[in-house]
């Protein structure tokens, strides 16, 4: 509200991956525009909110997206690493792939890559994915040496996909999901078109978006798919970790 002051700090990710992203914050006022703020932008001293938010449907949505964001970071950011350490020796973690935690997970058809991401297990990994009933297989990867991959695009057909990851002892985790073509009458809901309709900037907007669509039932694996595209913007990358976790 108007008197709040803001301050934005500088970047301090300690994991690699992070570290060239720049924390970012938008504000949506009452004059129907928004403001972003970076680092840079409150180095010298904090900026003052002169105008408050107004009580519009964006609004309803990013305030919604806060709480849902609090309660999914309420600790602190933790990036699985596939050993831990016990008695002074390292043991690889069990294999798990919780972006897939819960059932009904929906992807839009069509020509796509696929984004994915899996907990534990020992390097390097296999990623076979494959159309069930059908014996065909789009996707089978080998040498994987990190815990997550981008597939090159492939046509998605309308059906049931199952996606299996298997580590260097033979150890593996699945998970499925199903490719759909009745998308659209999501987007018409007056959230999703009040954020598309929005003067929010366009990252700020895709990751608004992403984060919605992650609460409307299995849409959440369509949700990470759209946020893991998002690699420049530091929110959007919480989001997309967020989601790895099975959190929604």
């Amino acid at each position: 509200q108007a008197g709040d002051k803001i301050t934005v700090r500088k970047p301090t990710h300690q994991f690699e991956h992070l570290r060239d992203l720049e924390n970012a914050i938008t504000l949506a006022l009452d004059d129907e525009t928004f403001k972003t703020l970076t680092y840079a932008d409150t180095q010298k001293q904090p900026y003052t909110v002169t105008v408050t938010e107004s009580p519009n449907v964006v609004i309803g949505v990013m305030n919604a997206f806060y709480v849902w964001f609090n309660r999914l970071w309420k600790n602190d950011i933790q990036v699985a690493d596939p050993t831990h350490i016990q008695g002074g020796e390292a043991h690889t973690m069990p294999m798990s792939m919780r972006l897939f935690k819960g059932h009904h997970a929906k992807l839009i058809a069509g020509e796509r890559a696929l984004h994915l991401a899996w907990y534990g297990g020992k390097l390097p990994y296999q990623v076979q994915v494959s159309k069930m009933g059908a014996d065909t297989v789009l996707w089978d990867e080998k040498d994987i040496n990190k815990a997550d991959i981008t597939l090159n695009k492939q046509l998605i057909i309308t059906g049931h996909y199952q996606v299996v990851v298997t580590d260097a002892q033979g150890k593996t985790v699945r998970g499925e999901f199903t490719a759909v073509t009745d998308a659209p009458l999501l987007f018409q809901y007056p959230e999703a078109q009040a954020i598309e309709q929005s003067n929010l900037p366009a990252l700020s907007k895709k990751t608004l978006l992403s984060t919605w669509l992650a609460k409307q039932g299995g849409w959440y694996f369509e949700a990470y798919q759209r946020v893991a595209k998002i690699t420049e913007y530091y929110p959007a990358q919480l989001v997309k970790q967020g989601l790895e976790r099975g959190k929604r």
